[in-house]
């Protein structure tokens, strides 16, 4: 298929688009003018049926009653039934249900969600102050109920037409575009035929074959270009083929090897003697890249050659090049010098331009080859041609002495490298891929290093580099920025590409006794720190840091270690409502048990794990603990219920609902009801869309939910619309200095507000004092919890607790009280609340 036949797929899908995005549009305007106008024309109806019954209902006129009722279905065909209802009796009136002129289809009305309609109204019969309220008349004496019926038929009537009139000139459209498409398609398609079919002939040796100039102007643009193509290249072979017979003729009479190449490094030609030398014949080896035939063994020479054949063909000047090393296929290896210079046009075209390579070479001395050998190898990596780790410490030791000579304060980096999941690149594609990225790698080392740094090979993935004479840590840093930025390119190997970045651990010398050895192992530790930071990172070694990093790491151990053990435990605090004076639940709150430090609070300890997975698993705990409990005390209080807090790395976890199901269902006798999720309001505004879904996923299980430090957040009005949270916690700093700061006050009446506007619960932390109650109470809030009505206790202590709990006879006075000016409204019991949907 050509790209005009290809044009139909995006533009049926572009058309189909855009035809359900306007109908979808369409629909729901023209959906909302008909359900505006069904519902004005009901109201309508019903304010003048109102109108009419009232003076007749006065005069007692049945009849008339009855006659205008019966005629209310001729004024608006969608009335289905009307009744009339007082206290002397009543009267109703019911159109035909099988009225023709229902055209819509059945699925119309669902799509459109236009409803029956129902009015209710109450038609005062009394006029003046006869129907003031407080009359000693009864109300059903003084007024009549009208109640009417509307079926939806008109106007879905109405939206069917318009759809379908729309819908029919949609189809004209399409059919017009797609028409005209074809015809398109069908004369690009002959043109095509036409040029396959002369290029098929001119591949087939017909050098000869040219295209008729006519038809379109396109068509006759294309021939022309064809024809002058053709003709090109026919004199092109020609010539070819008169310079190849002279070439062959030259090289045959030149005893050094020669191989010539294009501009894109593939082999063309070579002589006999670069065959002997090679090991390829020409045959095998013509059409191939260079270094594949002319293989260095050393990996720099190789790196070089490849630069000098990109000078080459980018114009340079003749390159030369003594004491490398060439490797046959057999194992056979040569010591050889080469020239290599550029191949240029010279006549017709461009005079001068490269037109590609030439690589003469000549074997110098087997026992020389040998003899350098032999002494590159026992300071070199056979691999990547990087110093070892035996010339890396002589070089180590000569940079540090020369760092501990200088005054001007010159910095020493030592700087360690390992490439990030090699070990997978080896699993992946075998040895022989990660000896590829090996060699890349060392070679970029090398180019980036220069005459001015130093960079070796420990072994494996790791390397090491020296940058000597740095003036301080900025300059240290813009080096290794562009080194890792070198590293992180893509490696190209053959038919794959792979990304293979790298970590860098740095330690740096600016003075003292220190030894080559222990840098090298503070770099190596702070290569440790990089890769436990997530890798692709530079990490410099800081004793402090690193020691800081290691008691974080311990402390998380220790509280791993305790979850094990049993050691994390849960009191309760109890939650009270001040007005009935009774306990209507209890907060769970984490505990560690220490075996040494005793009961420890939790702020000890979570900051260190609440960025980490082990959240989740303490969370988990806490549920279940929590859960188990509440199903011992549902024996003798089975309305308590129990407040969980929930961390947000936890609750945002993508299976946090199915674990949290599974974890219900180990309590089948435990309802779900019975549980309460606390969100601190702060972690939920991070990903608000996000945590609404999971909310309500919970909640459709059964769960309660609470807004935990409600006020220390943004407490906006959209977030606490778009939250679905039952309850609203207010924070305890605001209500424990409410008695002394007014703002603390007037922040405390808010939250009741927002909570009372958007029909929420609230409850109060931080009741300390009887005065905190009274005043809770006088502001409208009845739920509480604090240190004033009993502090956070073990399981076993909650039932004798509860059973010598007496309620604050000051706190049931309070709630006599008038409510307190700053809300201006009568309190609303926060148990009576409905629960949000």
């Amino acid at each position: 298929m050509g790209i005009y036949a290809r044009l139909f797929v995006p533009i049926f899908l572009l058309v189909t688009i855009i035809i359900s995005v306007r109908y979808t549009l369409l629909t729901e305007s023209e959906s909302a003018a008909a359900r505006q106008r069904y519902e004005v024309e009901a109201q309508q109806l019903g304010q003048y049926l109102a109108a009419a019954l009232r003076p007749l209902q006065r005069e007692q006129n049945e009849n008339a009653i009855s006659a205008l009722l019966a005629g209310a279905a001729a004024q608006n065909p969608d009335l289905a039934l009307v009744r009339w209802e007082h206290a002397g009796g009543q009267a109703r009136a019911a159109s035909d249900p099988d009225l023709p002129g229902i055209a819509h289809p059945a699925w119309l009305g669902p799509a459109i969600a236009i409803e029956p309609l129902y009015l209710n109204l109450r038609v005062p019969l009394r006029s003046g102050s006869e129907s003031t309220p407080g009359a000693n008349a009864a109300p059903h004496a003084a007024t009549g109920t009208l109640s009417l019926w509307f079926r939806p038929t008109q106007p879905l009537n109405r939206v069917w037409r318009a759809l379908r009139q729309q819908a029919i000139i949609s189809a004209l459209n399409v059919v017009t575009i797609f028409v005209l498409l074809g015809l398109l398609v069908y004369l690009n398609r002959r043109m095509q035929l036409r040029l396959e079919n002369a290029t098929s002939r001119f591949q087939n040796g017909e050098l000869g074959v040219r295209m008729p100039v006519a038809g379109s102007l396109e068509a006759r643009a294309m021939a022309t270009t064809f024809n002058s193509m053709a003709s090109q290249v026919q004199a092109l072979v020609h010539s070819l083929q008169d310079q190849k017979e002279r070439i062959e003729v030259t090289l045959a009479s030149i005893g050094d090897a020669v191989i010539t190449t294009g501009l894109d490094g593939r082999i063309g030609s070579m002589n006999e003697a670069a065959q002997q030398l090679t090991g390829y014949s020409e045959e095998q080896a013509c059409g191939k890249q260079l270094q594949a035939v002319f293989t260095l063994a050393n990996n720099f020479g190789h790196q070089a050659l490849k630069r000098t054949m990109h000078s080459i063909c980018a114009g340079g000047a003749a390159v030369r090049a003594k004491n490398q090393t060439l490797r046959q296929p057999s194992g056979a290896s040569f010591v050889i010098e080469y020239t290599v210079a550029p191949i240029r046009r010279n006549g017709h075209g461009e005079a001068g331009a490269v037109q590609g390579a030439v690589l003469v070479f000549r074997d110098v001395s087997e026992k020389k080859q040998l003899i350098q050998q032999m002494s590159w190898q026992s300071q070199h990596d056979l691999l990547t041609g990087l110093p070892n780790r035996s010339a890396l410490a002589a070089r180590f030791e000569h940079e540090l002495e020369l760092a501990r000579e200088q005054a001007g304060g010159a910095t020493l980096a030592v700087c360690m490298l390992d490439l990030d999941h090699f070990q997978q690149v080896n699993e992946r594609g075998g040895h022989a891929l990660g000896d590829e990225i090996l060699k890349q790698a060392a070679g970029r080392l090398h180019s980036f290093a220069g005459p001015r740094h130093y960079a070796a090979r420990l072994g494996g993935d790791e390397f090491v580099l020296l940058l000597p004479d740095q003036p301080g840590q900025g300059a240290v840093e813009h080096a290794l920025a562009q080194l890792m930025a070198l590293l992180a390119r893509p490696y190209h190997c053959e038919t794959q590409t792979l990304s293979v970045p790298a970590s860098a651990g740095v330690a740096l010398y600016t003075g003292g006794d220190i030894s080559a050895d222990s840098l090298l192992r503070q770099a190596d530790q702070a290569l440790y720190q990089a890769k436990l930071t997530g890798r692709n990172k530079v990490h410099y070694f800081d004793a402090h840091l690193d020691e800081e990093v290691r008691t974080h790491h311990n402390r998380r151990t220790e509280v791993r270690a305790a979850l094990r053990a049993g050691e994390l435990c849960l009191f309760y605090q109890p939650k009270l409502d001040m007005r009935a004076g009774r306990i209507i639940g209890m907060e769970a709150l984490l505990r560690w048990r220490h075996p040494l430090r005793g009961i420890v609070g939790p702020m000890e300890f979570l900051p260190v794990v609440e960025h980490t997975d082990l959240i989740v698993e303490i969370g988990d705990m806490v549920l279940r603990h929590a859960l188990r409990q509440l199903e011992i005390w549902r024996a003798s209080h089975p309305g308590w219920v129990v407040s969980v807090n929930i961390a947000a790395r936890h609750f945002q976890r993508t299976d946090f609902v199915p674990r949290l199901t599974a974890i219900l269902a180990e309590f089948p006798t435990v309802p779900p009801r019975m549980l309460e999720l606390e969100i601190l309001e702060s972690s939920a505004l991070a990903d608000i869309g996000h945590v609404r879904a999971i909310m309500l996923e919970c909640q459709a299980l059964g769960i309660r939910f609470a807004l935990d430090d409600f006020g220390t957040g943004y407490s906006s009005m959209s977030y606490l619309k778009r939250l679905p949270a039952e309850v609203l916690k207010i924070d305890q700093s605001f209500v424990r200095n409410m008695l002394v700061d007014r703002d603390d006050l007037h922040l405390v009446s808010a939250v009741i507000g927002l909570a009372r506007a958007f029909n929420r619960s609230v409850i109060a932390e931080g009741v300390e004092t009887v005065e905190h109650g009274a005043q809770l109470m006088r502001l409208g809030c009845e739920l509480a919890q604090g240190y004033g009505i009993a502090r956070p206790m073990p399981a076993d202590d909650v039932l004798d607790w509860t059973a010598n709990f007496a309620s604050t006879p000051a706190w049931q006075r309070a709630a006599l009280l008038p409510i307190d000016g700053m809300n201006g409204a009568p309190s609303i019991p926060s148990t009576a609340l409905p629960a949000v949907p």
